[in-house]
């Protein structure tokens, strides 16, 4: 009994002790002043355009490839810092993607095909509510961190044909997606107004449908789930951002 009240004091005293105890980290986390005062708002977002045309161009075991297509994607967003660096607002976006296919040769090993006159096209819309918070890094006034949390949704459609055989396939679809994702990222003001952002998807959770009807007689139906938490490279967003009061 009498080991079990020392064992018991020395515990007591040492978490008092590490609860006492200051860590210096190297950075202040609340800075004598905001990095954006409350009152400020943004306005900013990011706009990608990219083309590619193939004449009869080879990658891997795909020979003769002659297709050509765009993708494009507009990005708005705005927030107002309800509170010195934290802001609320919305996001949406506007993505478009067309890919026509004429000819292709697939060959892998004794296994060959061909396929010719396929035709993609598709549109995605997004909104999201947006919450943001800005991490200073130390006193600096020009760079600091900042996380996005996202909740919102998606609503996209697409058709796509295969005119190479004897009768033309086609496929029309309609998909839904409820989506909640963190996105960190840094900011990096050029001028006194003008900044540039740098983010990336660490973490997400969706729910997606979709219903696909076939030639105008099939349907079909799927939905999935799914949550993540990891860097995703693929969604590396890099856009302008304005700050005014």
């Amino acid at each position: 009994m009498r080991k079990s009240i020392i064992i018991l004091l020395f515990l007591i005293l040492g978490a008092y002790g590490a609860e006492a105890q200051h860590y210096d980290r190297g950075y202040e986390a609340s800075p004598s002043f905001p990095f954006l005062e409350k009152g400020t708002w943004m306005t900013g977002g990011s706009v990608r355009y990219s083309q590619h045309i193939n004449e009869d161009y080879s990658f891997a075991v795909i020979n003769d490839i002659n297709s050509n297509g765009y993708n494009v994607s507009i990005d708005p967003k705005m927030l107002y810092m309800f509170r010195d660096n934290m802001g609320v607002g919305f996001r949406v976006s506007y993505d478009r993607s067309m890919l026509d296919m004429l000819s292709a040769d697939l060959s892998i090993s004794d296994l060959s095909m061909s396929i010719s006159d396929c035709y993609q096209i598709q549109h995605k819309f997004s909104a999201y509510a947006v919450c943001r918070s800005y991490i200073p890094l130390g006193n600096s006034k020009r760079i600091a961190m900042f996380a996005d949390v996202l909740l919102g949704g998606s609503f996209k459609q697409g058709k796509a044909f295969n005119a190479g055989d004897e009768y033309v396939l086609g496929t029309f679809s309609r998909s839904y997606a409820l989506e909640l994702a963190v996105d960190p990222g840094i900011v990096l003001f050029l001028t006194d107004r003008l900044a540039a952002e740098v983010n990336v998807g660490i973490f997400g959770v969706s729910y997606r449908w979709t219903d696909q009807i076939r030639n105008q007689v099939s349907n079909g139906h799927t939905n999935s789930t799914s949550a993540g938490f990891m860097v995703n490279l693929l969604s590396l967003g890099v856009g302008l951002s304005y700050y005014f009061l």
